[in-house]
């Protein structure tokens, strides 16, 4: 009897112990590269707004160092041209200004030398015997004597101050030539940064525009607006759209099966990575409550691409059987 008893309870426990029962749940989902260079136009300065002339192939390998990415630069290419023609009249113009300068700083010498030498005669003059000459002429000695020492201090002046002169009309013409220099060499940095090298080797990835569109060449950019992006494909992971009344049923740690919609049935194992907090809709069309599920992907991540849509399918408890009391 007590057998009996003992096998009844065994069955009761293992009927408790039997798991619930689980359903699978499938949502959308789209790979991407948690890590990605992404490219942009260069800056400019009075360019708002650039034209694509060359555009490596969405999808298509990439080197690093190669250029992917490339504006139009005409408007730059006549700024340069027009600055490169005002370079060579002021360079032109400095030596000219040289060639006078030099001349002009001859005759204040000759000047000054003149008057130097008619001091010295003057002077020479005065320092005879006042006795030996009559009182009248002396005093015209010493009256030119006064004139030539007035004469030469304001030659003397005059010469200093052309010489500052000189170098202020050197200077200002040099500090033109400086700046139109600082502004052709800006002018050609801009020119050579209008061809965007890769920074990585990887696939090229398109990005979209306001309108939907993904850019091509012929499209028009604003500065600072991403035209395409070299993903890192090391680190693929899946976003997954979760709808809200799901949200408890899956946890962190969970194991999932992401499958590329379309690719004949190829299929790999991730992990359930975080669980959104902020609830949005799902798309314009589509105003379904839903959180971002972040998948971690397994070694076969090699499988997928950035952009590939996926569906994700996770095992997790069916509420409504267990609701049900396990029916």
């Amino acid at each position: 009897m007590n057998r009996v008893h003992a096998a009844l309870a065994a069955l009761a426990l293992s009927l408790c112990a039997v798991p619930a029962a689980a359903e699978l749940l499938s949502i959308d989902g789209e790979a991407y590269a948690r890590e990605s260079a992404v490219l942009l136009p260069p800056t400019v300065p009075r360019m708002w707004m650039l034209n694509i002339t060359r555009l490596a192939a969405d999808g298509a390998p990439v080197r690093k160092g190669e250029v992917v990415l490339g504006f139009d630069g005409n408007s730059l290419m006549q700024d340069l041209t027009e600055k490169n023609s005002k370079l060579a009249e002021k360079q032109t113009e400095l030596d000219t200004l040289l060639l006078d300068l030099a001349e002009r700083e001859r005759t204040e010498r000759l000047a000054t030398a003149e008057a130097r030498a008619n001091l010295d005669k003057a002077q020479r003059k005065t320092e005879q015997p006042q006795a030996l000459i009559p009182g009248i002429e002396y005093r015209k000695l010493i009256v030119a004597r006064e004139q030539a020492e007035q004469r030469m201090e304001l030659v003397t002046r005059r010469e200093r101050l052309a010489a500052e002169q000189r170098r202020q009309e050197k200077r200002l013409l040099q500090a033109e030539i400086a700046q139109l220099q600082g502004e052709v060499a800006q002018l050609q940095a801009s020119l050579a940064s209008l061809n965007v090298k890769a920074p990585r080797d990887g696939l090229m990835m398109h990005n979209s525009s306001w309108s939907g569109e993904k850019f091509d060449v012929g499209s028009q950019v604003f500065r600072g607006q991403a035209v395409a992006e070299i993903p890192d494909l090391d680190s693929l992971a899946v976003r997954a759209d979760l709808p809200e009344r799901d949200l408890t049923r899956v946890r962190v740690g969970m194991p999932v099966r992401v499958v590329v919609e379309g690719g004949a049935g190829i299929a790999v194992a991730g992990t359930v990575r975080a669980v959104g907090q902020a609830v949005r809709s799902k798309s314009r069309v589509q105003p379904v409550p839903v959180l971002d599920l972040q998948i971690e992907l397994g070694d076969a991540a090699d499988r997928l691409k950035p952009g590939q849509a996926v569906r994700v399918e996770i095992n997790v408890p069916d509420d409504r059987r267990t609701a049900g009391g396990g029916r």
